[in-house]
This record gives structure tokens, C-alpha cells and sequence, in this order.
């Protein structure tokens, strides 16, 4: 497993983002999905980049970061289009009109990373 731990990091930092979540310690649920995603891009993994951007767009959803939560809905839409999968894509599109009341919009050049440190400013009260 040294040998591989590449193979399967951010599946497990992914994993242990949803138990962070379940267990209300949002701050390092946060910080587990994000570590799952670099580890994801890293590796060039990315139907499984598109996954844990995915649920870090419900957790901060949930949170009521609205903002952030679509930055990462709209990050999981160009990874799910770049893997292939047009059924979810066409599933988060539909999500994002229904909780924002918006139609998807490709993101401009310059705004390239949701993991950029905006998102770290606003979840640090998260606690709710």
C-alpha cells in the first residue's frame, strides 16, 4: 500500500470528508474535500475529481454558501463533460436551475480554480 497510496489517496480523503460531515466537524469535512480533489487532479483522476467536487458542491450548499457551492457544481459539470458523462452533467444543470434559479453558465477565463482560498474564508463559521 506505500507503493500505491497514489492509487487511492483521494478516495480516502473523500471518505473521510462525508464522515466529517455526518459528524457535524465541518471545518475538517471542508478541508478533506478539497485535499480530495487536489489528490484528484493530481493523479489525473477525473471522473473521481468530478465526484468529490460534486459532493463538496452539496456540503457547501448545505452550508448555505451559495456562491461556492455553485463554483463547485459548476467545476463538476466540465469534469463530468470532459469523462464522458453528459447524463450528469445534464442532472447537476438541472440541480443548479432548481437552487438557484439560474441556467448553468460556462465560467469565464481567469476563474480556473475553485480551490483558490475564497472557499476557505466563508467556511470557517460553518458550524450550523
Amino acid at each position: 500500500s506505500v507503493h500505491s497510496d497514489w492509487n487511492f489517496k483521494n478516495k480516502l480523503l473523500l471518505v473521510e470528508a462525508e464522515m466529517h460531515n455526518t459528524q457535524k466537524d465541518f471545518d475538517k469535512a471542508a478541508s478533506c474535500y478539497e485535499a480530495s480533489i487536489r489528490a484528484a487532479q493530481e493523479h489525473k483522476f477525473i471522473h473521481e475529481e468530478a465526484i468529490a467536487i460534486e459532493l463538496a458542491g452539496i456540503f457547501f450548499l448545505e452550508r448555505g454558501l451559495h456562491q461556492i457551492s455553485k463554483s463547485f457544481f459548476g467545476h463538476s459539470i466540465e469534469c463530468y463533460e470532459k469523462w464522458g458523462a453528459s447524463a450528469v452533467v445534464k442532472r447537476i444543470k438541472v440541480r443548479i436551475r432548481d437552487e438557484f434559479g439560474t441556467d448553468y453558465v460556462q465560467p469565464g477565463s481567469g476563474d480556473d480554480s475553485i480551490l483558490s482560498g475564497d472557499s476557505s474564508e466563508e467556511h470557517s463559521s460553518k458550524k450550523r
